[in-house]
């Protein structure tokens, strides 16, 4: 009784499993200010800083400040979009679409601080999570 009840429980399982969305490992990757980076056929630039009024790492604020940015995202080659990206509180913005990926922009790298505060290397870092779709 006991074996019987084991492969009912494999068969209904694998039946289950077989027909699910399998996540795979989320991917983070940087795009410098100026240079595109291309994953799964979405290509995306960190083309300008528009506001970078982040309170430096050192200093004591009021208010912590916000980062704007300008990221121009193309799919396949051909819709090219231009995105304002606003960094505030935590806020990540869709950037991409495809149809197994998604792609967020996560933060602006570095953080300014009193010594660097206009001479900073912008990067964009960007999350891409994509499922694929397991049938029999």
């Amino acid at each position: 009784m006991k074996k019987l009840l084991l492969i009912l429980c494999i068969t209904i399982g694998s039946q289950a499993i077989a027909q699910k969305d399998v996540a795979v490992p989320t991917i983070a990757f940087k795009a410098p200010l100026g240079k595109t980076i291309t994953r799964n056929e979405v290509s995306i630039t960190l083309s300008e800083i528009l506001e970078d009024s982040r309170c430096p790492s050192d200093v004591t604020c009021v208010w912590a400040g916000r980062i704007r940015a300008k990221v121009v995202v193309s799919i396949s080659g051909k819709q090219t979009e231009t995105v304002v990206v606003v960094f505030e509180r935590g806020k990540q913005t869709v950037l991409a679409t495809t149809e197994n990926c998604i792609f967020k922009a996560i933060k602006i790298s570095p953080y300014p601080s009193s010594a660097n505060k206009n001479d900073l290397a912008y990067e964009l870092l960007v999350v891409e999570t994509c499922t694929i779709s397991e049938e029999e």
